[in-house]
């Protein structure tokens, strides 16, 4: 789940045949699907194909918002053109009255913003205030789609259901959220895990023990439907504790899009990709673990993701996963020098998760 940046590089996209030409076509006034926030990454949902032919990824695909609430642009205080990209903002969307206006909004603070709403759209600030509880299993803060949205849409719950589900480390709810027996996808950072049955139990399960009340804030959310088919995205970020300086934090961007369908009248998540990357401003309590010595891992030979580091006789060792970094406290201190040597010389021979025979030790996935 933890893995480097949080793009989406694709630019094509395939929902179980559902999509036309016309559907993707989000540019210049071409048209567009119902949806519920302005922007939308996305991925296909399980279907025929093999599991990398359903990671396919859309970038920048715009979709129609919800009515803005105010009449004044917060950032020129012109009138709001419905044309133009919206934002969604504690629950409500704002307008603005042309393009570029949004990418100002989006440097703005929370503070700042209330305080344009307040000069240009007081409208806004009474629809923010009023009163719309959420579902109690949606952990997210800012940014959110409303309450009735929620009880319509039972594909958005499914997707706040998986957050609320990792914050407890919940197999039994996760399982619960996804199509079974190996009809899910999942993908991270573009790149092909396979099913949910093996990235839950070779990457998420094994990293949320590293993660404890893993909780993920969100500062955007956003739902696009194509039939019986919902592509909903959640960006945001979480803070985890550094696995080095348990005194310290470190915090992560991150974007997560769900592929939901229905099965039998019941919302099923089809494809999950994960993405995200430390955050770039400068950390320099956090950054003082320095570098990693290793630029592979030395339990399968990937490459090392920096969240996931271990300290060894003064040594910065990085793994590509948590499931690794939690088999290498499992070795012998032998074991372990001639593992670190290999991956610094960068001769570790490449090896599927958790079939080492030589390391001395048997992690079992449960």
């Amino acid at each position: 789940m933890i893995r480097a940046t949080v793009l989406f590089t694709s630019t094509s996209i395939l929902v179980a045949g559902m999509l036309t030409p016309a559907a993707l076509s989000q540019c210049c006034g071409a048209p567009k699907t119902a949806a519920t926030t302005t922007e939308s990454a996305s991925v296909s949902p399980a279907g025929s194909g093999s599991p990398a032919a359903l990671a396919v990824l859309a970038a920048s695909m715009a979709s129609v918002g919800a009515e803005p609430v105010n009449k004044v642009c917060p950032i020129k205080g012109n009138e709001v053109d419905k044309k133009s990209p919206t934002r969604l903002f504690k629950g409500v969307t704002i307008g603005f009255c042309c393009p570029g206006c949004e990418g100002k909004w989006d440097k703005k603070t929370d503070e700042e913003k209330m305080a344009l709403l307040a000069k240009h759209a007081p409208e806004a600030v009474t629809a923010i205030n009023a009163p719309a509880a959420l579902a109690p299993a949606y952990i997210g803060q800012d940014n959110r789609v409303g309450a009735g949205t929620l009880q319509s849409n039972p594909a958005l719950a499914a997707a706040r259901g998986y957050l609320a589900a990792c914050a407890k480390a919940d197999a039994a709810a996760l399982n619960a959220l996804f199509l079974d027996n190996g009809r899910a996808t999942v993908s991270e950072n573009a790149s092909d895990e396979g099913t949910w049955e093996t990235y839950r139990d070779h990457h998420l399960l094994p990293e949320l023990k590293e993660m404890p009340d893993f909780t993920m804030t969100l500062t955007k959310e956003d739902m696009q439907t194509f039939g019986t088919t919902t592509i909903v995205r959640h960006i945001g970020s979480f803070t985890v504790p550094d696995p080095n300086h348990k005194e310290l934090t470190k915090k992560y961007l991150a974007a997560v899009t769900y592929v939901v369908v229905d099965e039998g009248g019941t919302q099923k998540i089809a494809h999950l990709h994960w993405s995200s990357r430390p955050e770039r401003k400068a950390e320099p309590t956090v950054q003082a673990a320095g570098k990693t010595v290793n630029e592979i891992c030395p339990m399968t030979g990937d490459k090392v993701n920096e969240f996931h580091t271990r300290e060894f006789n003064g040594l910065t060792v990085g793994f590509c996963d948590g499931d690794c970094a939690l088999r290498w406290g499992g070795l012998t201190e032998e074991v372990r020098t001639k593992k670190l040597a290999d991956a610094i010389a960068g001769t570790t021979a490449k090896t599927p998760h958790g079939a080492q025979p030589d390391d001395g030790h048997h992690h079992e996935h449960k």
